[in-house]
């Protein structure tokens, strides 16, 4: 974990960059093009495995109860691992059709119902995700996607909107380092918008703003990306209770 008292390094991209990239467009025409064999990536499963089991030690997922949404799912990679819980329902949500079609294609072929598990295409620019109608959700995830969003406050603040009183946030993503700026090549700038990762500060200042409370960040893992080795946090913040 980041030193909390210790001052971090300028982060000048840290919400909204001011590069005038339209990252959604980017990333949709990049993920619809690399559904069709994205779980063959190498460590793929793997990585999926780790990050859904440090969401699982949470203990927020409960047989037969607990609502989930997926956000940013992509082919459902994160789902799979969470459904080993039984939640009464996973719901992924992605900008890009491809991976949305991937993502039910492989819930249909494992007979899973999709009252049970599936997934819809929409929009982060929206403050409303469309699809989802008036569902909230107990639990909200979104694994390894913030750095990919021009705005994490605004998806955030969206987010908030789909949890139930009392329920709760869980995002992992790339903890800000001295050298995490150098992972993304060239090639991907144009579908990351926060090249070095997150600081702890950027991320509790987000889940505040967006009136999220009791907020936790813990390392969940420590990875290889793209040769680099990197620290991914888990970020936990909870929707205040009816009586709250």
């Amino acid at each position: 974990m980041s030193d909390p008292h210790q001052p971090h390094p300028p982060h000048p991209h840290a919400h909204q960059p001011p590069d005038g990239i339209d990252y959604e467009t980017a990333n949709k025409q990049h993920f619809d093009t690399k559904a069709h064999n994205y779980d063959d990536q190498r460590d793929a499963h793997r990585y999926a495995e780790i990050i859904g089991q440090a969401m699982k030690n949470t203990e927020l997922f409960k047989q037969g109860i607990t609502t989930v949404m997926d956000f940013a799912c992509g082919t459902g990679l994160i789902s799979r691992v969470l459904a080993a819980e039984d939640p009464k329902l996973i719901v992924g949500v992605d900008i890009s059709q491809g991976m949305v079609d991937q993502y039910n294609k492989i819930v249909s072929d494992h007979g899973i119902p999709p009252e049970e598990m599936r997934a819809i295409c929409v929009t982060s620019r929206e403050k409303t995700l469309e699809g989802l109608q008036d569902m909230t959700f107990d639990v909200i995830v979104c694994s390894v996607a913030y750095h990919h969003l021009s705005n994490i406050e605004e998806v955030t603040d969206t987010l908030v909107t789909y949890l139930n009183p009392g329920g709760s946030l869980l995002v992992v993503d790339i903890l800000h380092g001295e050298s995490t700026h150098e992972m993304f090549p060239e090639e991907y700038h144009h579908i990351v918008a926060h090249k070095g990762g997150f600081t702890e500060q950027e991320i509790r200042s987000t889940f505040e703003k967006a009136g999220l409370k009791d907020l936790t960040f813990e390392i969940a893992a420590h990875l290889k990306l793209r040769g680099h080795p990197v620290d991914l946090f888990l970020a936990r913040g909870d929707k205040m209770d009816v009586e709250g």
